[in-house]
């Protein structure tokens, strides 16, 4: 079952955009990557650099257990920690509810 992994950032004020562009430089790597299949990057438009980062994978397991071993995940997290103002808060959750359609 498909699993997201929601990463809670918190990068300094004025620092958003030179962080996006690193989850940008970093998209061919993850699309690439087995068991990754999407990807989203959330601004808070209420809070002053604070992010999400949304990431789907095929299974928690395969996060957890595979692609944190690889590489790819040891350049992607070098990448982003010098924006870290704080360590970034992750948990992996599911989709129980998929948009306004589930309503009818």
């Amino acid at each position: 079952m498909a699993v997201w992994e929601i990463v809670r950032i918190a990068v300094p004020e004025g620092k958003q955009e030179d962080f996006e562009a690193v989850v940008r430089r970093y998209l061919p790597a993850l699309q690439a990557e087995r068991g990754c299949l999407d990807l989203r990057l959330l601004r808070a438009t209420d809070r002053e650099g604070v992010l999400l980062l949304c990431v789907e994978w095929e299974s928690e397991e395969y996060h957890v257990e595979v692609f944190t071993e690889t590489e790819t995940f040891a350049e992607f997290a070098g990448a982003m920690a010098p924006y870290f103002v704080s360590p970034p808060e992750t948990f992996h959750a599911e989709v129980v509810i998929n948009g306004l359609e589930s309503a009818r």
